[in-house]
């Protein structure tokens, strides 16, 4: 039986290590949990009830907004899973929102962006995963007088709000909405204070990453972002510039803050940085050196796969070097190492990456990844 020959072309040493560009990275996604939305439906809010009440933990009289619901338990089992938002990263968790329309208005419900990541991946991540948050919007046919006051309150610096359930006790709503002896206070729904409601009385305030951006002009024009159009966004120059700078610093704090601050590290790199050679090239290809340098045989094996890397990585802790001058000065291996990264990128967007650094640099600066030399003087 003869065995299948092995093409070890561009087959990577296991002794060294692999190319590694922070700025892109593989395609991942978080979902923030779609129950509230099947929940708040389900309690079938009928309308919204407005007052004011005495908060203890700001210790004054604040505006609250009371959703009426004919289900109570849902509109609970939806408040409880708010509040667990908040009670992770705190009352901005909760992004809550007011469009006028018509007689009426939108109030949208749903997980604010920076708190779902910080509960989803963290802070100082090494990817920028995909976001999908559902929106709950529901339509209020007509607006009480109190809606203005509200939309006044929300300009100040400072504007907490009060979200209340209860639950409606008559046969049928009147048209003007529950009557207050129609309500009756939820036992076990908790009272949400929200550090801002924002109420916009035009769709052109409208933010465009908000909820309720799907109910106005724009949101109808606008085609949901695919993930292709998501993948190549992320892939632009600027973007994994960006996402590099996030990304190293993430991963070596301490090694780029010296890297930029320490004179001999400086010298150093202005030293390696001729020829074409970007900064951030030398920076990436010494953290990558440093890596793995400080890390075990048993760590390395997993570096030469992408996804064994990125689950080594997230479990890795910078430590403190005794002689932060010694840093840049195997020259060799940095130049190696700035090779094989740049191997990595051009792979990582789809273009050809060849053999020597000249050519690589070449194709990095006709794509825009790499800045054009500066003419001699």
């Amino acid at each position: 039986m003869v065995g299948k020959k092995q093409n070890k072309k561009g087959k990577q040493n296991p002794q060294e290590m692999p190319g590694a560009d922070y700025g892109i990275d593989r395609t991942t996604a978080v979902l923030t949990a779609p129950d509230f939305n099947d929940n708040l439906r389900t309690a079938n809010v009928i309308a919204c009830a407005y007052g004011q009440m005495h908060n203890e933990e700001v210790g004054s009289v604040l505006p609250i907004v009371t959703l009426v619901a004919t289900k109570p338990n849902f509109l609970v089992k939806a408040f409880m899973q708010f509040k667990a938002w908040i009670d992770a990263t705190g009352p901005d968790a909760l992004n809550v929102e007011i469009l006028y329309s018509g007689a009426g208005y939108y109030i949208s419900f749903g997980p604010e962006y920076k708190h779902a990541m910080w509960r989803t991946v963290g802070v100082d991540q090494l990817y920028s995963p995909i976001y999908w948050g559902l929106t709950y919007i529901k339509t209020i046919d007509t607006r009480h007088i109190f809606l203005d006051s509200l939309a006044r309150h929300s300009q100040h610096p400072v504007a907490p709000v009060i979200l209340g359930g209860a639950r409606f006790t008559g046969n049928e709503p009147s048209p003007g909405g529950p009557r207050p002896n129609e309500l009756e206070h939820i036992a076990d729904c908790p009272n949400l204070l929200l550090l801002r409601l924002p109420v916009y009385k035009t769709s052109s305030e409208v933010p465009r990453f908000s909820g309720l951006i799907s109910v106005t002009d724009s949101g109808r024009k606008k085609v949901p972002a695919s993930r292709e159009e998501f993948e190549d966004h992320t892939k632009t120059p600027a973007s994994v510039l960006q996402a590099r700078e996030q990304r190293l610093a993430a991963l070596m704090p301490v090694t780029m803050h010296m890297l930029r601050n320490f004179g001999p590290l400086r010298a150093a790199i202005n030293s390696l940085a001729i020829n074409g050679v970007e900064r951030w090239q030398i920076e990436q290809a010494i953290i990558n050196q440093r890596l793995w340098s400080l890390t075990t045989p048993a760590q390395r094996t997993r570096f030469h796969n992408a996804n064994d890397r990125l689950k080594a990585l997230q479990s890795f802790v910078e430590l403190d070097s005794p002689n932060w001058a010694a840093i840049a000065d195997d020259r060799d291996s940095i130049a190696k190492q700035a090779l094989r990264d740049a191997r990595a990128l051009l792979k990582g967007v789809g273009a050809r990456a060849p053999a020597t650094w000249s050519e690589c640099q070449a194709e990095l600066r006709r794509l825009g990844y790499v800045a054009l030399p500066e003419p001699s003087a």
